[in-house]
């Protein structure tokens, strides 16, 4: 048995947080399962060891990502490079990028649909 967490966000279009994810933010797609009106219902995307799972949901999606913030491992990354490109992309910064005390160096951008991710990468201890 594989152990770990996978959130599952609620989101009002699949497809779209799922094609910005892997084309503004370098994720993975593992799948895309419709429902049965055709339309994506559930989604996975994967950034190295972070999964994320997205469910059609709009009801639950109104409610914004109500403070959510999801903190997501750079560390095979230069993450400067990477704040950068991410910058570029059109993506609000929520945290510009520092070195930390708890000896990570981060930042965190708003997704757009409602969610925090920020990206942290260990440069020390």
């Amino acid at each position: 048995m594989t152990q770990g967490t996978l959130p599952v966000l609620p989101v009002a279009d699949v497809d779209a947080i799922v094609d910005s994810y892997v084309k503004r933010l370098g994720f993975t797609e593992d799948f895309r399962f419709p429902g049965e009106d055709g339309v994506t219902a559930n989604a996975q995307v994967r950034r190295g060891n972070c999964q994320i799972m997205f469910n059609r949901n709009p009801k639950d999606a109104d409610r914004g990502g109500g403070g959510i913030w999801l903190w997501l491992r750079a560390d095979d990354v230069d993450i400067d490079q990477f704040y950068a490109a991410v910058r570029e992309a059109g993506f609000t910064v929520r945290e510009e990028i520092g070195d930390r005390f708890w000896g990570d160096r981060s930042f965190a951008v708003d997704d757009g649909f409602g969610y925090t991710l920020a990206f942290n990468k260990k440069i020390a201890g």
